[in-house]
């Protein structure tokens, strides 16, 4: 599991080595940082330095892509469960208890169709769902 460091409080050199490699897997997937000094959060770079206090600023939120050209025609709309497992449907699927149900008898795991690879977004499994571009 992730740790969430957006609220941190704690000097670098106080952190725990799981907060610390939180702190440094956000670095190095692009993320930014703020650094508390004199009462005020700045927008920096970390030098990590032991006594000074960073968080982390949220990435943006992505969806999954989805390679739609390579999905039968049929094929209106994806979204992806709690679990990240990803679904197609020919009719709007509604949430329902940690995934995805429709009213229709298509909605197929993506990963039943041979060669297609979804790449999973950042964002909420609730607000994964897509429809096919026009």
């Amino acid at each position: 599991m992730t740790i969430d460091m957006t609220n941190n409080r704690v000097p670098y050199g106080l952190l725990t080595e799981e907060e610390k490699a939180a702190l440094h897997e956000h670095e190095n997937a692009g993320g930014a940082f703020e650094h508390h000094c004199d009462g005020v959060w700045f927008k920096s770079a970390p030098s990590w330095l032991y006594s000074v206090v960073y968080r982390t600023i949220p990435l943006p939120k992505t969806q999954d892509v989805i390679a739609w050209d390579r999905l039968p025609d049929w094929v209106e709309w994806v979204a992806r469960d709690r679990d990240s497992r990803v679904f197609a449907a020919d009719i709007e699927p509604q949430q329902y208890a940690g995934s995805w149900t429709s009213t229709s008898f298509r909605i197929i795991r993506i990963d039943d169709f041979p060669g297609i690879v979804v790449q999973i977004g950042t964002c909420d499994w609730r607000d994964s769902k897509q429809r096919r571009p026009r």
